[in-house]
């Protein structure tokens, strides 16, 4: 792969023009990664009977790969996806956390 890289970028004329040709062939593959994660995210509902524990790190992989490809979830909205993604069992407690 190297070698590759190396031969399609070795006539251009400055390093600025290979990190822009570099940006155009792996930025899509960085917009296809984040599409796919954040619909993992956003599908992503607890099972009735489940480990809340399980679900929840599940969730924060999944928060934690979208930040790595640099996308920017404030924690408060990160917070918010959790309970959302809870099985309907836990409105009592997503009831108690949004009041106090």
């Amino acid at each position: 792969m190297a070698n590759v890289l190396q031969h399609q970028h070795q006539s251009m004329e400055s390093p600025y023009d290979m990190l822009e040709s570099l940006k155009k062939m792996f930025g899509e593959q960085n917009r296809a990664a984040k599409q796919t994660i954040m619909k993992a995210l956003l599908n992503t509902k607890m099972a009735e009977g489940s480990s809340v524990r399980d679900h929840v790190l599940k969730i924060i992989c999944l928060l934690n790969e979208l930040e790595v490809l640099r996308v920017v979830i404030n924690k408060e909205s990160q917070v918010e996806m959790v309970l959302q993604t809870l099985h309907d069992n836990f409105q009592q407690f997503r009831l108690n956390y949004n009041m106090n």
